[in-house]
């Protein structure tokens, strides 16, 4: 069947061709997904959204090139605005764990919490906890631990972001956990 007829017969209501679509590009679209983001689950809700908007949308979708280049081009940008806003969630929750790091208040820490993130830095290395440590809780240049672990600062950046990252995972960052994370590194 060719784009034409296909998109008619979605517009059109047409379940079966619909389904056809679905699960004849699915797939390659998900692996396409998963090359920009690196993250399968995340992969897999664009192209359902994707397919769900192409169906409650179909008769107001107009595409002027291949239905396939089509797919591709609207996983791709939605990859990119995905990506776009993580950054910028990425770089709100950097600025609020830096101001929570930076503050005096630690009270009514939850134990629980405490201890998932007792073990969520036990599973980081030595160096990357030490220089999270001197970062936010010395409040040292990112030049200055470079010089006092004899490393460069482009180590230290990377160490950061790394420990960042990897502490995301590990706790699967509720506000609530960031908050506990200067209380933990005092104890270290």
């Amino acid at each position: 069947m060719d784009d034409f007829l296909t998109i008619q017969s979605i517009q059109n209501r047409d379940r079966q061709v619909y389904e056809a679509l679905f699960h004849n590009h699915y797939h390659q679209l998900v692996r396409f997904a998963e090359g920009m983001i690196f993250d399968p689950d995340l992969a897999q809700d664009l192209v359902q959204s994707l397919f769900i908007h192409l169906w409650e949308n179909a008769a107001n979708i107009n595409i002027k090139s291949s239905l396939k280049a089509y797919l591709f081009m609207a996983v791709k940008n939605r990859c990119l605005n995905c990506l776009k806003e993580l950054q910028i969630r990425d770089k709100n929750e950097l600025l609020y764990l830096e101001g929570m790091l930076n503050s005096d208040s630690s009270e009514d820490i939850d134990p629980q919490l405490l201890d998932r993130l007792n073990f969520s830095l036990a599973q980081l290395p030595d160096k990357m906890v030490e220089i999270v440590k001197l970062k936010y809780l010395e409040n040292r240049k990112l030049r200055d631990i470079a010089v006092q672990l004899n490393i460069s600062e482009n180590t230290v950046k990377t160490q950061l972001l790394r420990s960042k990252r990897k502490l995301r995972k590990l706790l699967q960052v509720a506000p609530a956990l960031i908050m506990v994370i200067k209380e933990v590194f005092r104890n270290i």
